[in-house]
């Protein structure tokens, strides 16, 4: 996504859900500081090789149907706890994108069978950023919500899902097909409220219809979005 269309929508996003700018940036510069040079070298690995049509899963709870009744072929991107999803359905995605609240175990081992993940760093995640980043052990990319400290990159992105389409989109992708994407019906994670995070997919809905705007079809696998 366009910076200069993102960083206005990230201060509206801030201001709605009183996010702390602050601590974002300090969660973003605690992700450069353990990768290092690890991000630049993951995003260089992994250049030229997202292909122009891929499906991005979700983390709804209709996920687990959807792959059941489905074929999901082609390159396969996860955002974060559709990862431990998949795995359950017989399916292991080619990429996953992550802010560190799902099954983290599931992430790690995926990542050290060559599936690279691209870790985000926000105001509240800097405990699992300290205690799951130094486990990965293959390619990891860092990014965040903020302007970017070296070695992080900011796609653009809100929610993992939407996120992710960023990112794939970054990567040359000109076609997203969404599962498990229920922008009316929030699944439930501990501690989370399920207000905020309807909320939050009014604005990874909005992000996707920005990506749409610039080229990119975004689709369900059985239906337009």
């Amino acid at each position: 996504m366009d910076m200069r269309k993102w960083l206005p929508m990230y201060d509206s996003i801030c201001g709605e859900f009183g996010f702390d700018k602050g601590r974002d940036v300090q969660s973003a510069s605690l992700l450069a500081d353990i990768l290092k040079s690890r991000g630049v070298a993951g995003l260089a690995s992994v250049k030229g090789k997202v292909p122009r049509t891929v499906v991005v899963c979700g983390g709804s709870a209709s996920l687990r149907d959807e792959v059941s009744s489905m074929s999901v072929e082609g390159y396969v991107v996860s955002a974060d706890s559709a990862t431990s999803a998949l795995l359950e359905a017989g399916l292991e995605p080619h990429m996953i994108v992550t802010d560190l609240d799902g099954i983290v175990e599931d992430q790690v081992d995926l990542n050290a069978k060559g599936v690279p993940v691209f870790v985000h760093a926000h105001g509240d995640n800097q405990q699992a950023i300290r205690c799951y980043v130094p486990r990965f052990s293959g390619t990891v990319i860092g990014t965040c919500q903020c302007p970017p400290p070296e070695g992080l990159y900011n796609f653009g992105g809100f929610t993992d899902g939407d996120r992710a389409a960023c990112i794939c989109a970054a990567l040359g992708a000109r076609e997203i097909q969404l599962v498990g994407f229920d922008f009316d019906n929030p699944s439930d994670k501990s501690g989370k409220r399920r207000d905020v995070k309807r909320r939050k997919l009014v604005w990874a809905k909005r992000i996707l219809d920005e990506l749409s705007s610039e080229g990119v079809r975004i689709r369900r696998l059985n239906a337009d979005v």
